[in-house]
């Protein structure tokens, strides 16, 4: 029984292997090689990536810094008046990855599955851990 036990938890360990390798492999943004160059600019418009813009300048947090900067909401929509239509896109497309707070939500529940991943293997293999 031991040993079909052990075989079967190895089994398992190499599917789950393979299956994160699987997933891993895949980059998170393969589509953008699709897309030609002129499809990606006609896409987007100046009025689009201003409301875009507008969106994150009026959230708390970065409203509250510009403020401590100095900038008062006029002096901001003069400037971003005054860009080219290539800036404005180029800002915009870099605010997508922006996070104001940190995106640590997304770090602390991949580090709980794992960590119930190990306990839930651990207990079905009859292991313990001992901290002393």
């Amino acid at each position: 029984m031991k040993l079909v036990k052990n075989w079967y938890f190895r089994q398992i360990a190499f599917v789950l292997a393979f299956t994160m390798l699987a997933l891993g492999a895949v980059p998170a943004k393969s589509m953008a090689y699709v897309v030609g160059s002129e499809a990606a600019v006609s896409e987007h418009s100046r009025e689009a990536d201003i409301a875009r813009i507008q969106r994150v300048l009026e959230s708390k947090l970065v409203a509250d810094r510009l403020s401590q900067a100095g900038l008062t909401e006029e002096e901001i929509n003069g400037k971003i008046t005054q860009l080219s239509d290539e800036e404005v896109h180029s800002f915009a497309s870099q605010l997508e990855s922006v996070y104001p707070g940190g995106d640590g939500l997304g770090v602390v529940i991949g580090l709980l599955i794992i960590v119930i991943l190990v306990m839930v293997i651990l207990k079905l293999s009859d292991r313990k851990i001992v901290i002393r």
